[in-house]
């Protein structure tokens, strides 16, 4: 009579069967990580494309820079001498004696000053910019009345606003006093003049205001 042992046969069994889920669960823990090397890896192609692609623009930005400021600069250059026609024009339509103005101002002008406007105004334009001129009077905000000059304003009076920059505070001392020299003009008014930083270097710009003499009576 043959006797068969079923313990071990079934311990045989099981543990085949732990094998096999062994070997299931390692093969699923390689393809996860094979998944995930290739995930990563494929970012990092993502990451150092984008990488390649960003230097390459920033290397036709930095190409590019001296390109662009140079046509700002023009644009901002073509801006102020278009403020300076237009100011011109306005003064060839309004005064007869713009021709001599515009010479004498040519030669009031020393060097290290340059002149970015000029433009005519009236008296309504002079009073909202509140030029203190001794002539003009202001309403007194603490009293409410009017202060008091020594020259009566008149609505044909003409004034001529000039702004621009020096290297210093001497070059437009200078313009002052050449201005003040031109027979033609009774006042001459420095309304601001402070330092400022333009391109990186210091320089002083300013606002001055000329008042004509006056040749046709008031209305």
């Amino acid at each position: 009579m043959i006797t068969i042992n079923l313990y071990d046969y079934k311990r045989i069994v099981r543990d085949v069967g732990i094998q096999k889920q062994l070997a299931m669960v390692t093969a699923g823990t390689l393809i996860v990580f094979l998944i995930c090397c290739g995930v990563w890896m494929f970012q990092n192609m993502l990451i150092w494309s984008t990488q390649s692609e960003l230097a390459e623009v920033e290397t036709k930005v930095a190409a590019a820079a001296p390109d662009y400021n140079a046509v700002q600069k023009l644009k901002k250059e073509q801006t102020q001498y278009s403020k300076i026609i237009t100011g011109i024009n306005a003064l060839r339509s309004d005064q007869a004696r713009t021709t001599e103005f515009l010479e004498d101002m040519g030669q009031a002008v020393p060097e290290g000053v340059w002149l970015t406007s000029v433009q005519q105004m009236d008296m309504e334009q002079i009073k909202r910019k509140k030029v203190p001129f001794l002539f003009i009077a202001y309403d007194d905000g603490n009293t409410g009345r009017r202060k008091k000059k020594g020259k009566t304003a008149l609505p044909n009076d003409k004034f001529v606003e000039m702004k621009g920059t020096a290297v210093d505070g001497q070059p437009v001392v200078h313009l002052l006093e050449q201005l003040r020299a031109i027979p033609y003009i009774d006042a001459v008014v420095l309304n601001t003049s402070k330092r400022i930083w333009m391109e990186n270097q210091p320089v002083q710009k300013f606002e001055i205001y000329l008042h004509f003499l006056n040749t046709k009576p008031a209305a």
